[in-house]
């Protein structure tokens, strides 16, 4: 049930009126499990009883570890979790490797056997959540027992399920105890959602169109078209990604819900640190809080905090896909976060202070950005050293078409960047966000009726 679809308007149209008729928080809470269920069932029913049963699971650990700070129960939770990501989104992966490395027949039988293992939707987000709440539960930073329903709640919230933000329960639990109408929530949701429709389907959408032809057939294309479908891609991916944020968090706002933001102007970073604290923040403080400060952190010796930095980042990198690509992509980005803090160690950091400093670290940042985004959008390794290959000898092939609607793309891609700076905006401007709101609604409401059958899954569902 994608955001931009009719279906949901009904479906969210439906809930928000029966949610908020119900006096009671207890009646309020079986509406948001209900609907939840509802959400993630029209996927498929049978994942919804797998997902159940790990939630279970993931509670009756979370409720022993309270009581009981047990090193192995721990490590049989984590043990389990990473077990059921693994099986359903590495198998093949595994399999595959395994043969090349071996040359046995017997991985190619075991991966082409009579059953099909599917992918279960937004098992990578919910297994990361469920995983920080049991390891918070045996830290201490969780200190008493929430009932099953309030935790099923939490894991399940149907409209950062599919692709988050990773919450953490200090993000949730405690506006769940207490529900209530809040006024001030409407006009920030519904700009949310329609921030978030107008980044997907206008924007990432459009630019999808244009550049997944030169994706999927690198070697039919220019150098030049090759370049460009770069550059597409990193609108494409943050307006597709913020979006469905965007529309999370709106949603959750009209219900009564505050959950985290994910993005920051992440374009505009001055470094790959600061980059980091800008896209995908949810994720980002995940694989701090949990991998790199258990392998050590920066408490360790420079040369180890370097490793600790890549290793991370690379395990991040897998978590996105069953992929050689994305490994690498993650193994980059360590890299950079890794050679940023040694030119910090001797000072070789760019020290311009000025304007035009700034706008040259905005403009590096980025490109080093999309160096990372040649390693994620690639199919497999072989297109992407075809993409490589042909940009550095500037090869001729087929021109795109649409790089001048790409132009405009991108304009339109970098101006949803700066609602992260409204609140800046002079307070004569705030009078007219009622009728802003209203107007952008009727917009919104013809967008998703014209573009809502032809619409695209958001790109983070696959993960």
């Amino acid at each position: 049930m994608l955001f931009t679809s009719i279906t949901f308007l009904i479906f969210f149209s439906i809930v928000y009126l029966i949610y908020w008729s119900i006096p009671s928080d207890k009646g309020k809470k079986w509406i948001l499990l209900l609907s939840s269920f509802v959400f993630y069932g029209t996927w498929s029913v049978s994942f919804l009883f797998h997902f159940l049963f790990f939630v279970l699971i993931n509670y009756i650990f979370s409720v022993y570890l309270l009581q009981h700070k047990s090193k192995s129960i721990l490590r049989l939770a984590v043990i389990i979790n990473l077990l059921n990501l693994g099986v359903f989104k590495y198998f093949y992966f595994f399999t595959d490797t395994l043969y090349h490395i071996s040359g046995s027949s017997f991985f190619t039988e075991l991966s082409k056997g009579s059953f099909k293992i599917l992918l279960p939707l937004a098992i990578s987000f919910y297994t990361f959540q469920m995983l920080a709440y049991v390891i918070d539960s045996y830290r201490g930073d969780i200190k008493e027992k929430e009932s099953l329903l309030d935790f099923t709640i939490f894991i399940m919230f149907f409209p950062q399920l599919i692709a988050g933000p990773i919450m953490r329960s200090g993000d949730f639990i405690p506006e769940l105890k207490k529900i209530k109408p809040n006024k001030e929530f409407i006009y920030p949701g519904m700009s949310f959602i329609i921030l978030g429709v107008f980044k997907k389907v206008l924007i990432a959408d459009s630019i999808a169109g244009i550049i997944d032809p030169i994706w999927n057939n690198p070697s039919e294309y220019s150098a030049i078209s090759l370049i460009l479908s770069i550059y597409g891609f990193s609108w494409q991916v943050y307006c597709d990604f913020s979006g469905y944020t965007d529309i999370a968090r709106g949603v959750a706002y009209l219900l009564g819900f505050q959950i985290p933001e994910n993005f920051k102007a992440p374009y505009l970073a001055e470094s790959p640190k600061d980059l980091w604290r800008r896209w995908h923040i949810t994720l980002a403080t995940w694989l701090r809080d949990y991998l790199y400060i258990p392998l050590g952190g920066s408490r360790t010796s420079e040369l180890r905090s370097y490793f600790n930095l890549i290793v991370t980042f690379t395990l991040g990198g897998f978590w996105h896909g069953a992929n050689w690509t994305y490994i690498l992509w993650g193994f980059f980005h360590g890299v950079m976060l890794a050679l940023e803090r040694l030119t910090e160690r001797f000072q070789l950091t760019l020290t311009l202070q000025n304007k035009a400093g700034k706008y040259f670290r905005i403009v590096f940042t980025y490109h080093i950005f999309l160096v990372g985004v040649l390693f994620f959008r690639s199919n497999n390794m072989t297109s992407l050293w075809v993409m490589v290959k042909k940009i550095l000898t500037i090869s001729p092939g087929v021109n795109a078409t649409g790089s001048e609607t790409l132009v405009y793309l991108f304009i339109l891609g970098f101006l949803s960047q700066l609602p992260q700076y409204f609140d800046k905006l002079p307070s004569g401007i705030v009078k007219y966000q009622k009728p802003l709101i209203l107007f952008s609604s009727i917009v919104l409401l013809v967008s998703i009726g014209l573009y809502s059958r032809s619409g695209k899954e958001f790109v983070y569902f696959q993960f």
